[in-house]
């Protein structure tokens, strides 16, 4: 439990860092390039999500296998093997999606997008070198998946830590010193991104023995062997993904693209708080992937309940903060009063469905451990099916905050319908337990606590003292959603207990 309770740290470590960097120079950015040339910036993000498709399960392939391997403290013979064979594909694919976004970046910037300030000229050369950012950094998700299942989350997150440190503050140097273009932000993540895929496949190959690296060859029967879990995955990917991205594909072809850079802009609060949660994910994931191969049941039942309730106080408490403060949030964040007020409302829908998506991350985990994709391919098409229509006709009545409703309406229907749908197969007879004791008492406990903040504090200034109490109000509606989940509870009063006998 010490090596999980490590990588659990060093995985928060990394994606707060991550978060801060994701979010911290966004009004920088806005004010440096315009609202619609961030829109070019969270539609980049929309195809670096999307270029995941390209993967092909190898990513999630890797972690699990690398996970399964392990034995000890040594990998099996054929570890190195799996990585070469895959590298064979991956690094010629990157390839492949960079030619193929510069193919496209034409057709999009003239029939797609609608920008009213930036031409059509370079609205395609800025998608072209998009393009190029995109496929450089790529690989390096291979390379971390592999990280991951090794159970190397301080390496991981070192990597990911500080490149995200290098983009995000290093391409601010680039656009007051250099040229306040999205031309130059984007040759900037390109740059970066290939340093980053290189350190991360560097990394990963000397944490293998000398003996396996030096006999490593392209051995087609790995591909074969993992061929059914890599296409579930791939199944999974490209249903899952299709959903995240569509409310921004639908928005980017109806609306103006200052209205996408608007939602890239709440997105990015959005996607700060699931970094809040992903850590859970990468840390238990092959965790749970090793205690299902070994057949420890009783083990894996207890983490898997803790665990969750780690993930419910965690998404409850920074969810319930986010909805209720919303707008102030956003104007402490940017000082931008017209962005807050027409964000406000789109914010705390967003935010909600990213807290439901959170709560159901460690039963998928679940699901890839025990090698069953189907449950979520099945509830993926039907959400898709479903989602299309309705996101088109959202959009077009509401703009923002239509598209802000989909990922919602997703995700509440996951949490309802599919969690329970699982625990038909895996962990039965844990649902109760599931709903009552891990997932329910955060959530009462978090909106009560920040529903009390809001209704005693003052309306909140864009200072110091303003973001002090909404601090306040986070560390205490954290505290209290933990003390209402009993495991933890019973977890934290007996660490307390060691800490003040071994004191005495």
């Amino acid at each position: 439990m010490t090596a999980l309770r490590t990588n659990i740290l060093a995985n928060y470590a990394g994606q707060i860092w991550m978060a801060l960097m994701g979010v911290a120079f966004v009004p920088l950015y806005i004010r440096a390039l315009g609202m619609e040339s961030f829109g070019l910036v969270g539609l980049m993000l929309s195809i670096q999500a999307l270029s995941t498709l390209f993967d092909l399960g190898m990513g999630g392939v890797l972690n699990r296998e690398l996970a399964r391997r392990f034995h000890g403290t040594r990998l099996d013979q054929t570890s190195a093997d799996l990585i070469r064979t895959f590298e064979w594909l991956v690094w010629p694919i990157a390839g492949l999606l960079a030619i193929i976004i510069w193919l496209g970046s034409e057709p999009l910037a003239n029939h797609w997008l609608h920008p009213d300030h930036l031409t059509r000229h370079d609205t395609a050369r800025a998608i072209a070198i998009m393009g190029l950012a995109v496929a450089l950094q790529w690989p390096s998700s291979f390379y971390t998946n592999g990280l991951s299942g090794l159970e190397r989350q301080p390496a991981l997150n070192l990597i990911n830590a500080g490149f995200a440190t290098l983009r995000g503050a290093g391409v601010l140097a680039v656009l007051f010193w250099v040229s306040p273009t999205i031309i130059a932000f984007m040759w900037w993540y390109a740059a970066v991104g290939a340093a980053q895929s290189l350190t991360a496949a560097s990394v990963l190959w000397r944490l293998l023995p000398a003996d396996n690296k030096s006999q490593a060859k392209f051995r087609l029967k790995e591909i074969h062997s993992t061929g059914r879990f890599a296409g579930g995955l791939l199944a999974i990917m490209a249903l899952s993904v299709t959903l995240i991205q569509l409310d921004r594909i639908v928005l980017s072809a109806m609306r103006p693209l200052v209205e996408l850079g608007y939602f890239s802009l709440a997105m990015s609060v959005a996607a700060g708080m699931g970094r809040m949660i992903q850590p859970m994910f990468n840390a238990l994931y092959p965790r749970y992937t090793r205690l299902v191969s070994l057949g420890k049941v009783e083990e894996l039942n207890h983490l898997y309940h803790l665990s969750n309730q780690c993930v419910a106080v965690m998404a409850a408490s920074t969810a319930a903060v986010l909805m209720v403060f919303g707008k102030d949030v956003i104007f402490l964040w940017t000082g931008d009063n017209a962005a807050a007020a027409m964000l406000a409302l789109p914010l705390s829908v967003l935010i909600a469905g990213t807290a439901l998506n959170g709560l159901i991350n460690l039963p998928y985990a679940l699901q890839l451990a025990s090698g069953w994709t189907r449950l979520t391919i099945g509830s993926n098409l039907v959400a898709l099916i479903f989602g299309l229509p309705f996101c088109i006709w959202a959009v077009r009545q509401d703009g923002v905050l239509g598209a802000a409703y989909l990922w919602f309406t997703i995700n509440l229907g996951f949490f309802a319908i599919t969690v329970p749908l699982m625990h038909r197969r895996l962990m039965r007879g844990e649902l109760s337990k599931w709903y009552f004791q891990d997932i329910i008492p955060p959530i009462i406990s978090a909106i009560f606590i920040t529903l009390l903040g809001r209704w005693f504090l003052p309306a909140l200034q864009r200072n110091i003292l303003s973001a002090l109490l909404l601090g306040a109000v986070s560390i205490v509606t954290l505290t209290v959603s933990a003390l209402s989940a009993p495991m933890l509870r019973e977890h934290i009063y007996r660490q307390l207990k060691v800490r003040i006998g071994s004191s005495t």
